[in-house]
């Protein structure tokens, strides 16, 4: 685990393991709360908080998420990085990532967006500070800065 979190690829590619599920299973909520430092934040799209941006922690991130993926939990479902970009200064970092989610065994994808990280260095790995996404609609070409 180590090696994952010694860059901020790897913690974000962790993270998209961790809320990643099997038929009847829920996410490694766990492993999703490892992942983020203890005075990170999280901000959904303001369309899913009742039009106006609110910054969440992880504990009620990981509840608004739950409550969002509860009548999928029967099919499973994972989320999976498209392209990023990253980029670093000493211990700070940005991890611009365009994702898409899908049933399990299905390829097409339900949701699609742009998740932006930052992460800081601290006690010999890396740690997400925050996170905020906006989706796109179905159909809609995510340009990640022409990556």
């Amino acid at each position: 685990m180590s090696d994952i979190l010694g860059t901020p690829e790897g913690v974000v590619e962790c993270l998209y393991a961790a809320i990643s599920f099997q038929p009847g299973q829920k996410p490694n909520y766990n492993l999703v709360h490892s992942l983020f430092h203890p005075g990170a934040h999280v901000s959904p799209p303001a369309s899913d908080t009742g039009g106006a941006l609110k910054a969440m922690s992880v504990e009620e991130f990981i509840e608004y998420f739950d409550n969002r993926i509860a009548d999928i939990i029967p099919t499973g479902g994972r989320e999976e990085q498209i392209r990023c970009r990253t980029e670093t200064f000493h211990k700070v970092a940005h991890v611009f990532s365009s994702y898409r989610f899908m049933l399990e065994g299905n390829e097409e994808s339900i949701a699609r967006g742009v998740n932006s990280f930052q992460l800081v260095y601290e006690n010999g790995r890396w740690w997400i500070m925050s996170l905020i996404w906006d989706r796109a609609e179905l159909g809609e070409e995510i340009e990640l800065f022409n990556l």
